[in-house]
């Protein structure tokens, strides 16, 4: 990946939430691949799989550049990174067909939105979904990650019932911008229902991301009932 290397060198990544996002882009590298070879795509698919993986955030380093956080009111980074990766043809550094630029641009417009667009066509439609698993299970490693203390920040707030309905209706819960602390932690565990491959769920469950991060928080007694109820979804999806 040597022209992302070359790219994020226009920004210093002394500063933690851009060293982060740089690690952030190869783990989610390595799991799109994991994804794409689990389903016996050909050599060309991965490569492509590859390509989306690491660019999939390349809008979020601009994004910081920018506003000095990752907010999605100031930006969004999905809608970004398609813009600048058309209007600077970044893709001709990459080998993969000219053909396909059009997956990888529809699939980092798609990843972080709460649904993917309708009417996308079959091959677009699989990247978008394998490079939406990727990136979330990323976020559950990092959850998981006990170096990684900011991504799991606790207040005293109680739940709210829009918040918590929707988690155990198995929704994957949308931000309204104005959640607590605590909300925001159930929103991000709400991700899981979002996930659209059974392998990946087997990677969380594996890796015994849930148990990790929950052994990280303070407010045990908050959030039990939420990962009490995430493993059974999990075990039931992937008995």
């Amino acid at each position: 990946m040597n022209y992302f290397d070359e790219y994020i060198k226009n920004y210093d990544l002394t500063i933690p939430e851009l060293e982060y996002k740089y690690h952030h882009s190869y783990r989610v590298m390595d799991n799109i691949v994991t994804l794409a070879k689990s389903m016996n795509l050909p050599m060309k698919d991965v490569e492509l799989a590859e390509c989306i993986g690491i660019l999939h955030d390349i809008g979020r380093f601009e994004q910081f550049k920018l506003y000095h956080n990752f907010k999605d009111v100031n930006m969004d980074h999905g809608d970004f990174g398609e813009k600048l990766l058309r209007e600077n043809n970044i893709l001709d550094n990459f080998d993969i067909d000219k053909k396909d630029y059009e997956v990888v641009y529809l699939a980092i417009r798609n990843h972080n939105k709460l649904n993917i667009e309708d009417n996308l066509d079959e091959r677009t439609l699989l990247f978008s979904k394998m490079i939406r698993d990727a990136d979330k299970m990323d976020i559950f490693y990092a959850m998981s990650d006990p170096k990684i203390n900011w991504i799991l920040p606790e207040d005293d707030e109680d739940i709210s019932a829009r918040v918590r309905d929707a988690f155990f209706n198995n929704c994957q819960t949308k931000r309204s911008g104005q959640e607590s602390k605590n909300e925001h932690i159930v929103i991000m565990l709400s991700y899981i229902y979002d996930m659209n491959y059974n392998i990946s769920l087997d990677i969380i469950k594996n890796n015994e991301y849930l148990e990790k991060s929950y052994q990280k928080l303070k407010h045990k007694k908050i959030f039990k009932p939420y990962y009490e109820h995430l493993k059974k979804y999990i075990d039931e999806r992937t008995r």
